[in-house]
């Protein structure tokens, strides 16, 4: 984390990898790191619905401020077809 490089957890479905990125969110909070966790597909559905509301610069800012983002299920995504 000092580093600011991603890290991907990869692994089989029940390899405990949700648990783990959880705990290096809650080990991080001590330490001062603002930590938000959030899932794949709200990360993508939030700033639509935002802008849709007309709050989209408040959904951005609010992630905007945090020091560890810890995204889940990201391999549930459907990517599209370009």
């Amino acid at each position: 984390m000092r580093k600011h490089l991603p890290l991907c957890l990869i692994g089989d479905s029940g390899t405990a990898k949700s648990h783990m990125l959880v705990a290096l969110g809650i080990e991080a909070a001590p330490a001062g790191i603002t930590v938000k966790c959030t899932l794949a597909a709200k990360l993508v559905n939030e700033p639509v619905e935002a802008a849709d509301e007309k709050v989209l610069t408040k959904t951005i800012a609010r992630y905007g401020r945090v020091d560890l983002l810890c995204i889940d299920e990201l391999g549930y995504m459907e990517l599209g077809h370009h």
